[in-house]
């Protein structure tokens, strides 16, 4: 079973701690619990990675420094930030792993029809509310250089997490002569958005949905 509203503090251990068969009991008469359900990892149990884009045009060597620049940014902007501190903390330390990838173009002024593909994907960070962190060159008149974020195992883990698909659709039998109804149509169509909202909640929500579709169009940097 999987308890759903579980305290801040609670969350830190659960998933990782053998709790007491009292506790256990009390967890039942007080939460909401759902049966059937494979408990699921806290922040702190996930796996993490970082991720970094850096422009197609820089020397393999450059790419690796352009990119740990912005990994120093990223981790000036948790300082302080508690949870999101820690999460960091918990990826430079057990983790390490990072990804740098092929950003395309570089150029900061949005008016021109050459506005960087840089720039245009830290906008959708933004526009998704997505934490990152971005390192502007000066040595190279102070271009965006390294566009860094990080990301836990249920972005890109497909074998844990696979991707939604739909149900299948209620195809006509010409044979039989059948046709579905409207009403088997609409139930259709509930049922599939009720089913995919059920899924964004258990790889994370929102944010992890956004993140497993865009970091899915880049390749590797120098590739």
């Amino acid at each position: 079973m999987r308890i759903l509203d579980l305290f801040n503090s609670e969350e830190e251990w659960y998933y990782t701690t053998r709790v007491t068969k009292e506790h256990f009991l009390d967890w039942l008469t007080v939460k909401s619990v759902k049966p059937n359900s494979t408990p699921r990892k806290t922040e702190m149990y996930l796996e993490y990675r970082m991720y970094g884009l850096v422009p197609y045009n820089i020397s393999p060597i450059q790419a690796g420094i352009q990119f740990g620049h912005g990994k120093d940014e990223y981790q000036q902007n948790c300082r302080g930030m508690g949870r999101t501190e820690t999460i960091f903390n918990l990826w430079a330390t057990e983790y390490k792993t990072y990804i740098i990838y092929n950003g395309g173009t570089t150029n900061n002024d949005k008016t021109s029809k050459w506005y960087g593909s840089m720039q245009k994907y830290r906008d959708q960070l933004i526009e998704n509310n997505i934490l990152f962190s971005e390192f502007y060159e000066p040595d190279l008149n102070n271009a965006l250089t390294s566009v860094n974020l990080l990301a836990d195992e249920r972005v890109f883990d497909r074998e844990l997490y696979p991707d939604y698909v739909d149900m299948p659709y209620p195809w006509k039998d010409y044979r039989r002569g059948y046709k579905p109804s409207d009403k088997e149509m609409d139930k259709w169509e509930v049922e599939n958005i009720k089913n995919r909202a059920k899924w964004v909640e258990k790889i994370g929500g929102e944010k992890n949905d956004f993140l497993r579709t865009f970091l899915r169009a880049f390749r590797l940097a120098n590739n």
